[in-house]
């Protein structure tokens, strides 16, 4: 395969800006995280949708370690309560709710 290394007039140079090679411009990293985090809960539910919960645990709880505490996504906190509901850990669950501070809805008979 033979690659053009002509310029198309598409990129960077031609309008002014040199981007550094490797480096995210500071304006796409949210993007990126985002990005990340929604393949990382989407493989994290496609573990417990197979029943494989302890693989799910283990990926999600992996990925909340990189995040700050005010960075948690809501649909993070879901699936750990999902996964610790589904082990039969009802206290770990309303434990994590109370930790992240969700609102139960209350049921009405």
């Amino acid at each position: 395969a033979v690659v053009s290394t002509q310029s198309t007039g598409d990129d960077a140079s031609s309008t002014g800006s040199s981007p550094v090679p490797g480096k995210v411009p500071a304006s796409q990293e949210t993007s990126v995280q985002d990005v990340h985090n929604v393949i990382t809960l989407n493989s994290v539910a496609l573990y417990c949708m197979k029943r494989d919960l302890n693989r799910a645990k283990r990926i999600l709880a992996q990925h909340l370690s990189t995040l700050n505490d005010g960075e948690i996504p809501a649909q993070a906190t879901m699936l750990l309560v999902y996964i610790e509901l589904r082990q039969g850990n009802t206290e770990a669950a309303l434990s994590i709710l109370k930790q992240q501070q969700i609102n139960l809805p209350t049921l009405t008979t």
